[in-house]
Order: structure tokens, then C-alpha cells, then sequence
């Protein structure tokens, strides 16, 4: 008799016109899938790529699945994982009341993605031209900014956590927008100091135009401060303790994850 999986997971991406990002989400929903074979898998986008999350979930229905966790694909708590994919999820319980839908929280401050984190960056030191050592190197972890003063709060809560881990010469954090400091006010300030080397740490899921021009703003970091070694660290994209992390989201998904009505 074929076993008969009645559970879906659906890992809802916020969607990228980069086939690249695209690539790399594809990936972490299939290492998902192979790591959870007890489970259908399947993935849906809010915009810019298809399938979209309603029909991810009609994927999963068509199935067999009378239960769904829904997971919402992004590192912070903001407007996309509080109105948007609530909603969504709301109209497809109003239309078929007989699947239950828990729907599962953003990562915010997780030890999975703070030790992929340091993973990234411990890399980096060991790669880097005469190992560079974590005594001289200053490490500035870049977010993508929001306006949510809880967003920071949780940024700040990271940063303290990779520097306890590392043990780095200093930690600081920078955004890419919207918040204060940039990445060029982050640097301005390190270079002062007496580290030989300075890392940037995308902390960013997958690839894209932000992390292109944080790299970019690093190469020109390089020109403009010439006696400073500057190291752009992998970004978090599918670390395996990204994977870990995903998949413990989905575990207590499953246990406490809030039940949508329509």
C-alpha cells in the first residue's frame, strides 16, 4: 500500500527577479524535502515569481494534505510575515475549512542562523591571505534595515551573540537602508582603530542586488583605506545550520504554530 502523506509543509519565499536567489531557494526547499521525507514539501513566492503562495498551498491540497505548516522564508519579523502571508493564508482557510493551516514565525534571533553566521565568518579568517586572526579583525554584520525598532533590537541581540562565539576584536552592526549607521559610517569608525583586518558579514538569506552592492561597497572600502585588510564573508544562503534551522521552525510549527481560520 502507498503511504499516504497528509501533511505539507509550505516555505514561502519573498521572491527575487534574480534567477540566482531563485536557484538558491529552489535548493533549501530540496535539501528540506530530502530531510523530511515524512512531509510534502512545497514553496511559494509573495511576488516576482511563480508559483505564488496560493498556489503552493492549492499544490499541497490537490496532494492530500489535510494539515499545512506554512513557514514563512525570511530572518525578521516585519510587515510581509504580520499582514501579507496572514492574509493569504486566510482566504484559502475561508475556502477550504477542512485543511488546517498552522503558520509558523520568523527566525528573529535563532541559534541556528547565528551559528551559520559564525561559520560564514570563521571561513573567511581561515581563507583570508596569513590567516587572519580574530585578535586584529573587526567584523561588521550588515542587515537590510527596517523600520521596525524590533528588528534592530534583534540585530543588536545577534551581534552581541557572534561576537560571545568569536571573540573578534570588535563587532558591529550596519544597514543597508532605512537605519542608521550605513556601511560606510560602520567602516569609518573601524578604521581608526588598530585592526589589521575587516570582515563584512552579509546577514541575508540569498543572493541579490543588496548583496551585490555590499560587496561592491566593500571593494571601494578596500581602495579608499589601503593600509586595512577588507573580507566579504559568504552570505548565510543554504548553510547546513540554515537547513537546521528551517527544519526546526517546522517541528514547532507543528506544535505551537498559529491556526488560521478564514
Amino acid at each position: 500500500m502507498t503511504e499516504v502523506k497528509d501533511t505539507g509543509v509550505l516555505i514561502c519565499g519573498h521572491g527575487s527577479r534574480e534567477s540566482a536567489a531563485l536557484r538558491e531557494f529552489s535548493d533549501l526547499v530540496g535539501e528540506l524535502e530530502m530531510r523530511l521525507p515524512q512531509f510534502r514539501v512545497a514553496s511559494g513566492f509573495l511576488e516576482f515569481a511563480a508559483p505564488d503562495i496560493m498556489e503552493g498551498l492549492e499544490r499541497l491540497r490537490l496532494a492530500g494534505c489535510r494539515q499545512i505548516r506554512v513557514i514563512p522564508g525570511t530572518l525578521f519579523t516585519g510587515g510581509h510575515t504580520q499582514r501579507d502571508i496572514p492574509a493569504i493564508l486566510q482566504t484559502f482557510s475561508g475556502r477550504f475549512p477542512g485543511i488546517q493551516l498552522r503558520y509558523g514565525r520568523a527566525f528573529d534571533i535563532h541559534p541556528d542562523m547565528v551559528r551559520a553566521a559564525c561559520a560564514r565568518v570563521r571561513q573567511t579568517l581561515k581563507e583570508a591571505p596569513q590567516r587572519a586572526a580574530r585578535e586584529n579583525t573587526a567584523l561588521v554584520i550588515m542587515g537590510r534595515g527596517a523600520r521596525d525598532p524590533e528588528v534592530s533590537v534583534s540585530m543588536q541581540s545577534i551581534t552581541q551573540r557572534i561576537q560571545a562565539e568569536l571573540n573578534l576584536s570588535c563587532v558591529s552592526v550596519a544597514y543597508a537602508g532605512l537605519v542608521k549607521p550605513s556601511l560606510a559610517e560602520a567602516v569609518e569608525e573601524l578604521v581608526r582603530g588598530p585592526h589589521e583586518y575587516v570582515a563584512v558579514l552579509p546577514y541575508l538569506l540569498f543572493t541579490g542586488e543588496l548583496v551585490k552592492r555590499i560587496y561592491h561597497e566593500v571593494d571601494a572600502a578596500a581602495i579608499r583605506y589601503p593600509e586595512k585588510h577588507f573580507l566579504k564573508c559568504p552570505y548565510l544562503n543554504n548553510h547546513p545550520s540554515v537547513i537546521d534551522g528551517f527544519i526546526a521552525q517546522i517541528m514547532e510549527t507543528g506544535q505551537s504554530g498559529t491556526v488560521m481560520h478564514g
